[in-house]
């Protein structure tokens, strides 16, 4: 899956203004070059001023063969009105850029501002696209407030070039009683234009487990040891586990898939007798996007968390509140990657709600990754719906304040959509908007570039809603 982006750039003038617009155009085109190095994308360069609606033609023409993701209309100086006409139907999403006036008084020398305010109104409110998204952009490209924008929107644009690139397999169908996270996936397509094949069973991956060659299987068994603070998992679980690791790992790589959905229960424990938290903990550590419950929102909000970090994302229920200190736990029964883990790492353990008691002794079936997630900000969202609504959470992992067993940590400092919210609000927005139980969760704070994602597709995000004692309808 690739999500590297291309941006294009052109200028447009107007030979009335006796500003050094030119001047801005190339000064622009020079820095952005060196922008596409430092923070890896390609560029469009459109050469010549922009005159003309003809002028803005040919650049439309240009744009779309260039396949540009993204283009910025450099309004060097107030250009002609019809010039944005036949850019606003480019394949292109659009963004407008304005310069601050060389000086203060004295005769006008760009006006610059009033080019990138003519552009947003005229296809506003002529060229029939009323709520047409296109960003705006003021400074210089070495300026704070351009630079703070443009890469919130690298960012977004990335993760929603990811999600349109993907390839999704589902192994197995939803979780039986998870009907709230029921999906079409015709909306899938149509949103993003993500693949998917939702036909894979689980006795097809157990079958490949099955075939993995010894060797290979003590290998890899060998590397899990390798990687934890220690295993109190039975050497026949283990086996299991390392074999499910690598054929998911074979089975993604043979069909080209970036994600996969895997209906981790009941059926991996009725026909291999093991629960595969484990392998899928591993597979999130390796860049393989791997989700609960065959939870296809969730695996789209991974995604794109992942392209817009780098960063290896992980699945938690939101399971406890502590009032004392305003802090929510975030919990799965043990799918996170490795790197999640804080400075006591990772261990391999047996499940501890999937298995059995063998008179008072709890026989677990299966492994999970046991860790407390490393202090830092965190984002958590969760997607429902037609793939068009999302709750935004973010806040601090707290350290040193231990969670539940599996992949666990409790987060403070908690804001929703950007607004600080107490437990009663929270529980409130969650309960009463209707948001899913499956939180997706990254490292770092991607609130603006969430908010922006959701805007280039349409995507309401929710707002608090204010706690009250009597029932609210959403």
């Amino acid at each position: 899956m690739s999500s590297r982006l291309k941006i294009g750039v052109a200028g447009a003038v107007h030979s009335n203004m006796p500003g050094d617009d030119l001047g801005v155009i190339a000064a622009v085109a020079r820095q952005m070059r060196q922008f596409s190095e430092r923070f890896d994308f390609d560029l469009a360069v459109w050469d010549k001023p922009i005159r003309s609606e003809e002028d803005g033609e040919a650049v439309r023409r240009f744009m779309d063969g260039e396949n540009a993701d993204f283009t910025l209309l450099v309004n060097a100086s107030l250009p002609f009105g019809r010039v944005v006409l036949p850019l606003s139907r480019m394949r292109s999403r659009l963004g407008f850029w304005s310069f601050p006036e060389p000086t203060r008084d004295g005769v006008l020398q760009l006006n610059s501002f009033c080019g990138v305010n003519l552009m947003g109104s005229l296809i506003s409110h002529y060229a029939g696209r009323a709520g047409f998204p296109g960003k705006w952009f003021y400074g210089h490209p070495d300026s704070p407030l351009f630079t703070e924008r443009f890469l919130v929107t690298l960012r977004a644009l990335r993760a929603v070039k990811a999600i349109g690139e993907m390839r999704i397999g589902q192994v197995g169908g939803l979780a039986n009683g998870f009907e709230n996270m029921y999906f079409d996936e015709r909306d899938l397509v149509r949103k993003f234009g993500t693949y998917i094949q939702t036909r894979h069973s689980v006795e097809e991956i157990v079958a490949r487990a099955m075939e993995i060659p010894d060797a290979e299987a003590e290998a890899e068994i060998e590397r899990q040891k390798s990687e934890a603070r220690a295993c109190g998992v039975p050497a026949g679980q283990l086996e299991k586990s390392a074999r499910i690791f690598l054929a998911f790992k074979n089975f993604a790589a043979e069909n080209r898939y970036d994600a996969l959905a895997v209906s981790c229960w009941p059926r991996f424990q009725e026909v291999y007798g093991i629960a595969v938290c484990g392998a899928m903990s591993r597979l999130n550590e390796d860049g393989i996007i791997a989700v609960c419950e065959a939870d296809i929102f969730s695996t789209v909000c991974m995604a794109a968390m992942k392209a817009m970090t780098g960063g290896k994302p992980a699945l938690n229920d939101l399971v406890a509140f502590d009032e004392s200190d305003n802090s929510l736990n975030l919990w799965h029964c043990g799918v996170a990657p490795k790197s999640w883990a804080d400075e006591n790492g990772v261990a391999w353990e047996r499940h501890f709600n999937i298995g059995r008691y063998e008179g008072e002794k709890w026989i677990g079936d299966g492994v999970v990754a046991d860790m407390q997630f490393k202090p830092g900000r965190v984002t958590v969202v969760s997607m429902g719906g037609s793939f068009d609504r999302l709750f935004l959470l973010t806040g601090d992992v707290m350290k040193d304040k231990k969670g539940f067993d599996g992949s666990s940590g409790w987060v403070n400092n908690v804001k929703v959509n950007g607004r600080s919210v107490d437990i009663p609000t929270l529980i409130d927005t969650i309960v009463t908007g209707g948001v899913n139980h499956h939180y997706s969760s990254s490292y770092g704070d991607l609130a603006n570039e969430w908010n922006e994602f959701a805007a280039w597709t349409g995507i309401d995000v929710f707002d608090p809603i204010p706690y009250k004692p009597y029932l609210q309808a959403r």
